[in-house]
């Protein structure tokens, strides 16, 4: 029901957990896909899985903390398949400080992986996608974007809710040639679903807004989290 092919998606992170999954998912759909990602090795034995569907791949080592390297892993992509139709801003992580604990240096460390990195890919790749029309950009948020994390610090919290900002602002600047939508993952053991979110899970989600199923969704943000924050409404 959902037909990629020909398009190129860019997905950084890709060399494990939500990114691999991604990945994977878009090339099942008949997009080739370019996986950018510090672990460079680690990638390319996920291409090889993405290239099983009978896709092309292109790994391509890159920092998305760093604007020189985001910018030249879009201009190999570019000089690979042409134009770049979809964007994936996956890459990010984080570290369980809490406030106090938190200094300066892993504040900045964490910031610049999970929102400026979005920033910094996006740059490279919307003028591209504003001369063909027709880009996808989904950035990779995080229920803590929503509400607070236990599992990560301060600044992944601040950062992902960055992301949500920064995916509204986008959409709003970026309409009709590029449409821009964020996703969150979640779930849990205790949440009404019993379990956590997969990386198929994550993927799926990825795919309905960069597909023709989400041609008119634009700005919002996609809580991929079994029901989670149901748990959290009072009796």
């Amino acid at each position: 029901m959902v037909d990629l092919d020909g398009e190129t998606a860019i997905v950084t992170g890709a060399a494990q957990g939500f990114g691999r999954g991604i990945a994977e998912r878009l090339g099942e759909v008949g997009a080739n896909v370019v996986l950018a990602d510090l672990q460079a090795e680690k990638a390319a034995e996920v291409a090889a899985d993405v290239r099983d569907h009978g896709v092309e791949t292109a790994v391509i080592e890159c920092d998305v903390t760093d604007r020189s390297s985001t910018e030249d892993m879009v201009d190999q992509a570019r000089s690979r398949f042409g134009t770049i139709e979809i964007l994936v801003n996956n890459a990010g992580g984080s570290t369980r400080e809490t406030f106090t604990e938190l200094d300066p240096e892993t504040w900045d460390r964490f910031v610049e992986l999970n929102l400026t990195g979005p920033y910094n890919c996006s740059h490279a790749v919307v003028p591209g996608m504003l001369e063909h029309g027709n880009g996808r950009i989904v950035n990779i948020s995080s229920m803590a974007g929503r509400n607070v994390t236990l599992y990560g610090n301060p600044s992944y919290t601040a950062a992902k809710w960055g992301v949500i900002g920064l995916s509204k602002h986008m959409a709003r600047d970026l309409s009709p040639d590029v449409r821009v939508n964020a996703l969150c993952p979640g779930g849990g053991p205790d949440s009404p679903m019993g379990r956590a979110g997969t990386p198929r899970d994550m993927a799926n989600g990825v795919l309905y807004l960069v597909s023709e199923l989400g041609e008119f969704v634009t700005g919002t943000i996609l809580e991929v989290e079994g029901g989670s924050q149901l748990n959290q409404l009072p009796d």
